[in-house]
């Protein structure tokens, strides 16, 4: 199934549209209702290039460590807990991991 981003202002299609088209950048913005910067982005883009990026971030602000990373895993491997509970629980002991950090430690 195709996923579209929830707060997209266009679709695949209306953003291939975009990047095929010759008409001027604000024709397009008004047409579909959005910026001059939005259909540029299109356009530079490129047709083959219409479907929604994923928004996670490449890199971790923070990374949890070796030892960080074991206990986590104990953790969750002795308790048996949901994310959820497993990040309540570490907050007291770890402050500076958070829910992401944690999901992808274990």
């Amino acid at each position: 199934m195709l996923q579209i981003h929830p707060q997209a202002r266009t679709t695949p299609a209306v953003r291939a549209e975009i990047a095929r088209s010759s008409e001027p950048t604000s024709v397009l913005a008004r047409r579909y209702g959005i910026s001059d910067e939005t259909v540029r982005k299109w356009r530079r883009r490129g047709s083959d290039a219409c479907q929604d990026r994923s928004s996670r971030p490449w890199r971790l602000a923070w990374k949890a460590s070796e030892e960080e990373r074991a206990i986590v895993c104990q953790l969750r491997r002795s308790t048996g807990f949901g994310l959820d509970d497993l990040t309540f629980v570490l907050r007291h002991f770890l402050p500076h991991l958070n829910r992401d950090i944690i999901g992808h430690s274990g």
